[in-house]
């Protein structure tokens, strides 16, 4: 059926309808054409249009306006719920990392060679973390507090971070937990696990700044060289010259630091 024939009906339709009934419908007629499209804007319902309802074949029904502020408002919380999932599960993954050092040092005195890979990889996935952050982290060999990527503070001040041909000061002083046999010259053993290894440095930096018996502290190109006497053995001396000398025990420790930061350590 044509719009032309679909009009007439309707047309027919309302001269057999009294004229006082007529006049009520041809006026609902009038307001649903001037309210239709604005209570599809207001409510974002689809009424159909007048000539939609009579078969209109060439009339388009418009589409209710999209609430564009709460779409914008929608995909911004999706992204940042997004973005949180991220740097959570990067933090996670650092976090595991560093555990996987601890326990490695501890059980092997050797570092993982993996970690510094570990580390920047999930480093570079998130964003830069806060002091806070760091601080809220669970200390290193429950000893050390993250202060920055790659870089821990011990209880007297000190910091360890990354340098040094292994790639990390810890990585370095963890060296001097077992003998190296085969090494030329003498190498300093500490008797311990790590977490007393830096107990034993804290120990011996804050008896050289006061100055206490049995310290000595001299600079050297900007570094300053600590050596301090305890009244116990804390270790022996290994290597080749300490292997021909039967490994005797050592109570010294020599300490590098530049500024705050622990350039190396250990007993000799």
């Amino acid at each position: 059926m044509t719009t032309r024939p679909r009009n007439e009906a309707a047309v027919n339709a309302l001269r057999m309808i009294p004229a006082k009934w007529a006049v009520v419908v041809i006026g609902v007629l009038i307001a649903y054409v001037v309210l239709q499209p604005r209570l599809n804007q207001w409510f974002g319902w689809s009424l159909p249009s007048v000539a939609s309802l009579v078969g209109d074949e060439k009339a388009v029904t418009k589409k209710a306006p999209h609430n564009s502020e709460a779409i914008r408002k929608s995909t911004k919380d999706q992204l940042g719920k997004s973005e949180l999932g991220k740097n959570q599960d990067a933090a996670e993954s650092n976090a595991q990392t560093d555990q996987e050092l601890a326990e490695t040092i501890e059980t092997t005195g050797v570092p993982s060679r993996q970690y510094d890979d570990n580390r920047q990889s999930t480093t570079s996935k998130s964003t830069s973390k806060s002091k806070k952050d760091f601080e809220d982290s669970s200390p290193l060999y429950g000893f050390l507090t993250e202060i920055g990527p790659k870089r821990y503070e011990s209880v007297a001040g000190l910091v360890y971070g990354p340098g040094s041909e292994e790639g990390h000061r810890l990585k370095h002083i963890a060296r001097h937990l077992e003998d190296q046999p085969d090494r030329p010259g003498s190498h300093g053993v500490f008797k311990g696990e790590m977490k007393a290894f830096l107990e034993t440095i804290d120990e011996a930096y804050l008896r050289a700044k006061k100055g206490a018996k049995g310290t000595t502290k001299m600079e050297d190109d900007g570094s300053m060289v600590y050596e301090v006497t305890f009244e116990k053995a804390i270790g022996f001396i290994g290597g080749e010259a300490g292997g021909r000398k039967k490994n005797p025990p050592t109570k010294k420790i020599r300490l590098v630091v530049r500024g705050d930061n622990v350039i190396t350590a250990f007993p000799f």
